[in-house]
């Protein structure tokens, strides 16, 4: 991924930090669709940088009453269909729609001049869909990223300078055993399901490979099946990224792991789990030490205003670019075990 060519350089957290609060919004101007928990998060994230022109667009009315007294924030239900107000110069597009709406809201802020998106995670079940909508974008003179939001934590930002300044990674491991509810069979669909490791999984993927380069060969092992999910619950592999860092990966779905990534290099290792907090250990027999990360509003969940002010200044950070989600995600689908057409 481009993030890692200038790794020797990488901003600390406390200096990301800086770099955003030193950085005036207040000439930007933001268009959310959808103000479900998501896009609260986008609203929230665009008001706490001071963003001087936001649009929230929702298809229910109850949702928006919050924001009907906030200053430089407009509201309108009824959907994205209704939309008619042309993008303003450099407007970004927010959509955090559910995914059978996305495709429509994209077009649609796309035949308003929008030509700079960021788009909700995984943006689509599918790598060829992905692609298709990059091409299509692409073609329409639109910059588009995937709001994979971990890729901007704090905790993520801080390894990788701490990375840089040891000289580079030498090894990574992460997993990505999901913690699985039993009431998830009620709150998504079959189809989603079906494709966990897409909806869900990529989280920890695309933070992971955004560290050390996106996997260039790979062997994947794969082994048991969930009833919503029959291509697999054990996956384990290994691989060399395109930078030329081996990886390592392991998920088991019926047992008791969570997400985390490691890191390594010839003078510290280094541990996000939980992914929002980085750990190191510079000696063999020591034990994982807390590493202090600086947010800029570490109340908020974190990574989505880090990727916010990037998708409003992009200077500030390099976020996933569709083509690069397109690749990642046809990763997974091999060592998920999918096809490549959902």
């Amino acid at each position: 991924m481009t993030a890692l060519q200038t790794i020797e350089s990488a901003l600390t957290s406390a200096a990301f930090r800086a770099e955003i609060s030193e950085t005036d919004f207040s000439g930007c101007a933001a268009t959310v669709i959808g103000y479900g928990h998501m896009g609260s998060q986008y609203v929230r994230a665009l008001r706490a940088l001071g963003v001087g022109h936001i649009r929230v667009i929702s298809r229910s009315p109850g949702p928006l009453k919050e924001l009907g007294t906030l200053k430089n924030v407009d509201t309108f239900s009824g959907g994205y269909e209704g939309m008619s107000a042309h993008a303003r110069k450099d407007e970004v597009g927010v959509v955090a729609a559910p995914l059978s709406l996305l495709p429509g809201a994209v077009e649609k802020l796309v035949l308003l001049g929008f030509r700079r998106l960021l788009i909700e995670k995984p943006v689509a079940l599918s790598s060829s869909e992905i692609d298709a909508l990059a091409v299509d974008l692409e073609e329409k003179g639109v910059e588009a990223y995937a709001a994979y939001n971990r890729v901007v934590y704090p905790s993520v930002l801080e390894a990788r300078a701490r990375a840089g300044r040891d000289g580079g990674i030498t090894s990574c491991f992460y997993t990505f055993t999901e913690m699985i509810k039993p009431d998830w069979p009620d709150r998504f669909s079959a189809t989603e399901l079906s494709r966990w490791g897409i909806a869900n999984s990529m989280h920890v993927i695309s933070l992971a490979h955004r560290l050390i380069g996106m996997p260039s060969e790979w062997k994947a092992h794969r082994a048991g099946s969930l009833s919503w999910h029959p291509s697999g619950s054990v996956f384990v592999g290994s691989g060399r990224s395109e930078q030329g860092i081996p990886f390592a990966y392991h998920a088991d779905w019926g047992s008791k792991g969570r997400w985390s990534v490691e890191i390594h290099t010839s003078a510290a290792s280094y541990c996000l789990c939980p992914l929002e907090k980085l750990f190191q250990k510079t000696a063999a027999q020591g034990g994982w030490e807390p590493v202090p990360v600086k947010a800029f509003e570490p109340h908020m969940k974190a990574g989505v205003l880090e990727e916010v002010a990037a998708s409003l200044k992009s200077d500030i950070a390099p976020l996933v670019t569709l083509r690069e989600a397109a690749r990642l995600t046809r990763y997974a689908e091999d060592i998920l075990g999918y096809s490549d057409h959902g």
